[in-house]
């Protein structure tokens, strides 16, 4: 089933719209949820939860990318539990991250599809995603998007660790130039 159909059956509050959902994408968002967790019961709870942001958030939402959508949700679900999990003494790279983007990404929450400052960082985000040179922009969305450590993605592009961390730092520094630029507080 297509992804406009599938947003307009849940308009529709047609609950066949979750199985079409979790048999279209759930390889997708339990990977991503996967990439932050390692605890298969907290990935099925967050799978379960990215089901449950998605029916809760469409409608009002109308997202014009299903995918980019649910992985937005399930980014933000796996964090969130993360950060959870993390909060007494436990404690992963995945944190460390994550305070990566502190510095540079200003904070907004809940994302609502029609907030004009949400819609400006988003604008702003891609614009600055897209005029990244080829190399960079795959390292910096694999790494904040889909949440990769600097380990894996050495061995999957076979470069040095510190060349894309530096390539990684550079490329945060930019995006908060670029984002105080356009008048976002970060």
């Amino acid at each position: 089933m297509d992804d406009n159909r599938i947003i307009e059956l849940l308009f529709e509050r047609a609950e066949t719209a979750l199985n079409e959902v979790s048999h279209k994408y759930s390889r997708l968002y339990k990977g991503i949820i996967r990439e932050v967790l390692s605890d298969e019961c907290d990935i099925d709870e967050c799978a379960n939860d990215v089901l449950l942001a998605v029916w809760n958030t469409i409608p009002p939402n109308r997202p014009n990318s299903l995918t980019a959508y649910i992985c937005k949700i399930a980014r933000r679900i796996g964090i969130n539990r993360l950060k959870y999990n993390t909060r007494q003494k436990r404690n992963t790279g995945y944190v460390a991250m994550l305070l990566e983007l502190d510095d540079c990404l200003p904070f907004v929450e809940p994302i609502d599809d029609s907030d004009e400052r949400s819609e400006l960082i988003r604008s702003v985000l891609s614009d600055f995603i897209r005029s990244l040179d080829p190399e960079t922009e795959i390292l910096f969305v694999r790494r904040y998007m889909y949440l990769e450590s600097v380990t894996d993605l050495a061995k999957r592009f076979e470069l040095d660790e510190n060349r894309i961390s530096v390539k990684l730092y550079r490329a945060r520094k930019k995006l908060k130039k670029v984002l105080e630029k356009e008048g976002i507080k970060v």
